[in-house]
C-alpha cells in the first residue's frame, strides 16, 4: 500500500482535460482512493465518466488513440462498461491511470457518493485504510495482490458501507464488478 501522493490531484486534472479535449461531451471525475486526500492505496489514479451505451465504442476508440489500452487479464470489465488503462508522467514519475466508462445512469453516481463520504468523514476514511492494510498484511509474502482478489477482499466492507450510507449498488463489489475503483 502506498501513501497518498498530492500530485495525483494534478495528474487527475491533466488527464481529465486531455480526455475532455478529445471528447468534449464527457465530464471526467477523479474517483477511487487517490481522490481522497490522505487515503493510502495502490497509487492508481482512477477516473470515471459516463456516456450513452451507443457512444461507448467510439469513446473506447478515442481513448486508444490517446494512448490508453484495454484492461489486461481474464477478469476485465465488459466492453459495455470498459476500464481503459494508461499512464501519465509528472515530475519524472509515471502514474498509472484507470479510466472507467460507465453507461449513463450506471454506477458512477455511487462511486462519487462513496468518494465524497470518504472525503467528508475522516473516521470512515481511516476505517477503509485499515481494511486495505489488513488485506495487504494477510497477502504479505504471497506475491503481488491481484486486482480481483483485492476487490473481493474489501468488497464486504464496501457493501456494508454502501448500505449504511444508503448508496445504491448491485451485488457485493468485486463479485459483479459493481465496485469502487481502487
Amino acid at each position: 500500500m502506498l501513501p497518498w501522493d498530492p500530485r495525483v490531484v494534478e495528474v487527475a486534472a491533466l488527464v481529465s482535460i486531455l480526455v475532455e479535449t478529445h471528447r468534449p461531451e464527457l465530464q471526467v471525475e477523479h474517483i477511487g482512493s487517490t481522490a481522497v486526500p490522505g487515503l493510502p492505496g495502490k497509487g492508481i489514479v482512477d477516473l470515471g465518466t459516463e456516456a450513452a451505451p451507443a457512444d461507448i465504442p467510439a469513446i473506447t476508440e478515442a481513448m486508444y488513440e490517446l494512448g490508453f489500452g484495454p484492461q489486461p487479464g481474464a477478469d476485465a470489465w465488459p466492453m459495455t462498461r470498459p476500464m481503459h488503462v494508461g499512464a501519465y508522467s509528472l515530475d519524472g514519475e509515471e502514474f498509472r491511470i484507470h479510466l472507467h466508462v460507465h453507461p449513463l445512469g450506471g454506477d458512477l453516481a455511487s462511486d462519487l457518493r462513496f468518494r465524497d463520504a470518504l472525503r467528508a468523514d475522516k473516521r470512515l476514511a481511516a476505517a477503509y485504510a485499515r481494511v486495505k492494510q489488513q488485506i495487504e498484511h494477510r497477502a504479505a509474502g504471497n506475491g503481488p495482490l491481484e486486482g480481483p482478489i483485492y476487490q473481493d477482499a474489501k468488497g464486504g466492507w464496501i457493501t456494508a458501507t454502501y448500505d449504511r450510507l444508503g448508496i445504491r449498488r448491485g451485488a457485493a463489489p468485486g463479485a459483479d464488478r459493481t465496485e469502487v475503483a481502487e
